[in-house]
């Protein structure tokens, strides 16, 4: 029933009220009785006066009015007579006392009157006073006496009353240092251990109140902190070691990436990449084999520690007949159990365990495939999945990368070669068709044994073949350019001393650059026009002067070459063959810089090439 704090409280304080209220009670009982008992002393303090003022009127002869003070006399003895009925007020020791003044009373008023009505008093009456108001005096003395009684009851009950104050405070403070304070304590100590760390610790409260449930609560909430925390521990660890693991294998993606961008995609590229790949994995072997062009062949490109009947088996290098190449059509990886393969299967009998396929992919093309061989000893590399997965698509942007440097290469190779093959076409075959056509004119005048004719196709001739040889040395020349100076002034500059060792005509450069570095490709294309424009110069313009301006500037490209030679008829080709010749080589060349060519020339007023370039 006492294992409520609420209760066992409740309990403490009913009981400490129940006294504190019966002695209240008691001393308001007395205070009441006292002022009542005060009244009556009042009253019958009165009465003695009025007996002596009933004596002392008689004495004097002022009857007059005796009546209203005999009157009056009654009325206060009626009162007393009326408290006698209340026994709180006046105990039964008073009654006696205030009979004897009831019977005394009678007489005593008789002998008042008539001594009133005789106007005389005698030693007798004043006697009978003495009497009578002894009486009320032995009254007032019982009341005094049982108020002073009633006094020492109410002092008693005020000393209860302080005692009992004492002691509940005693108490309360016994109480709640047993029951709250030392409780409260108790948890408070345990919660500050928990706060400094300590979470085995444990509160023990034995009582049967809800302190203890309190402290059954919060063991048990430690015990599942405690549990909570070990398990973040635990968590902390894994996390720990998956970080490191983690940081491993992106520093492992960091250098191999950086590797793979610097070293071209040969042999030893790729066993290297293959020594790393297996560290990681934990895999006794592996090899390497890329696609041909057609999917047909992988080409076994890297190996190590591979068996060596399996690099013999031409199973191993056909994309279908190989149980590898079955990766080819799967996505990510592949795990080949041998347990579950064909027992005929070359790999069965080699006593490997498994074998992980993975694809090296680039943009959903897969470009080989990254084989891992496992003995019966080594464990399932499922976790190394992503790492490896990302190292395969950084080796497939490297060999993409390769093959394009390569198709690069060869592309530049081509791309020379149709210059060379335009420029043999647009000079030296000119040149040679019109030497076909001089040898040809030069039969028939020798069939006819025409001398002037014969010797002026011989002039022809010799002035072909030397122009001819001139064509050759200027196509050498230009093919020879080295494009790697400091600058595309300089360029500029070497070609127009080689162009001043050919002729005497004098060349201005005027050069003003404030943009970007030309392409490799812009300062090719331009050059050759200036080549092209400048031989045209030499051959037919007969000009003494030439100014070439070169501005390059933010977001414009302009060249001028401009002579002030003969001139042309730009709407006649055909009396200026090789002009038109010239012009439609820089007009193709242009093109590929995607700019703009113009020509203005007139007859005995030069000609001027415009060329405008907008990079983008």
């Amino acid at each position: 029933m006492l294992n409520s704090l609420p209760r066992k409280l409740m309990l403490a304080i009913s009981v400490w009220l129940l006294g504190a209220l019966f002695c209240v009670g008691i001393t308001l009982n007395i205070t009441w009785r006292l002022e009542d008992r005060g009244i009556a002393i009042n009253e019958a303090g009165s009465l003695r006066k009025q007996s002596y003022l009933m004596l002392a009127m008689v004495q004097a002869q002022q009857t007059q009015t005796l009546p209203q003070e005999i009157s009056v006399f009654e009325k206060k003895l009626a009162n007393l007579a009326d408290l006698k009925k209340r026994p709180l007020i006046l105990g039964t020791q008073n009654l006696q006392p205030l009979q004897a003044v009831q019977n005394g009373f009678t007489p005593f008023k008789n002998k008042i009157l008539a001594a009133a009505q005789t106007s005389q008093t005698s030693p007798q009456l004043l006697t009978d006073t003495r009497t009578f108001i002894a009486s009320i005096d032995n009254l007032v003395k019982s009341i005094e006496t049982e108020n002073t009684h009633s006094i020492k009851i109410m002092r008693m009950a005020q000393g209860i009353l302080m005692l009992m104050a004492i002691v509940s405070a005693m108490l309360s403070v016994l109480l709640l240092n047993r029951l709250v304070i030392r409780p409260l304590s108790k948890l408070n100590q345990g919660i500050q251990k928990i706060s400094d760390g300590h979470l085995d610790t444990r509160v023990h409260i034995p009582t049967h109140d809800e302190f203890n449930q309190v402290s059954e609560g919060f063991n048990h909430m430690v015990q599942r902190l405690q549990d909570a925390y070990q398990h973040l521990e635990d968590k902390v660890k894994q996390k720990t070691v998956d970080l490191a693991r983690t940081n491993q294998e992106l520093s492992t993606l960091y250098e191999m990436t950086a590797f793979l961008h610097k070293a071209p995609s040969n042999k030893d590229t790729m066993t290297v990449f293959l020594q790393k790949v297996m560290q990681l994995t934990g895999a006794p072997s592996g090899s390497i084999r890329l696609l041909n062009q057609e999917g047909e062949h992988m080409d076994m490109t890297a190996h190590i520690n591979v068996p060596p009947a399996l690099l013999a088996n031409a199973d191993c290098t056909d994309a279908h007949a190989c149980l590898c190449g079955d990766a080819l059509f799967e996505p990510d990886f592949v795990i080949y159990p041998m347990e579950s393969a064909d027992p005929q299967l070359l790999c069965h009998k080699l006593q490997l365990d498994h074998l992980t396929v993975y694809q090296i992919q680039l943009r959903e093309q897969t470009l080989g495939l990254l084989t891992l061989y496992y003995d019966r000893n080594q464990t399932d590399p499922h976790q190394e999945l992503p790492i490896i997965t990302l190292l395969c698509s950084q080796l497939a942007v490297s060999i993409e990368n390769n093959r394009l440097s390569l198709r690069e290469t060869q592309f530049a190779v081509v791309e020379e070669r149709n210059i060379m093959a335009q420029g043999l076409h647009d000079s030296i075959a000119q040149s040679l068709s019109f030497l076909n056509l001089q040898l040809q004119m030069l039969e028939t005048a020798l069939a006819k044994n025409n001398g002037s004719k014969i010797a002026q196709h011989m002039a022809f001739l010799n002035t072909g073949v030397q122009q001819c040889y001139d064509d050759v040395r200027e196509l050498l020349s230009n093919f020879r350019l080295k494009m790697a100076l400091a600058s595309f002034q300089e360029i500029l500059n070497s070609v127009i001393e080689r162009f001043k060792m050919q002729t005497p005509i004098d060349v201005k450069l005027q050069y003003a650059s404030a943009g970007q570095d030309l392409s490799p490709q812009q300062q090719l294309q331009l050059v050759f026009i200036v080549q092209e424009a400048l031989s045209n110069i030499r051959k037919h313009a007969k000009a003494s002067q030439v100014l070439i301006d070169f501005s390059h500037q933010k977001d414009h490209i302009n060249l001028l070459i401009r002579d002030n030679g003969v001139g042309f008829d730009t709407a006649v080709n055909k009396e200026h063959h090789g002009h038109h010749i010239g012009l439609s080589i820089m007009q193709e060349r242009i093109a590929q810089i995607q700019g703009d060519i113009a020509i203005e020339s007139a007859p005995n007023h030069g000609t001027s090439i415009h060329v405008s370039i907008h990079p983008q």
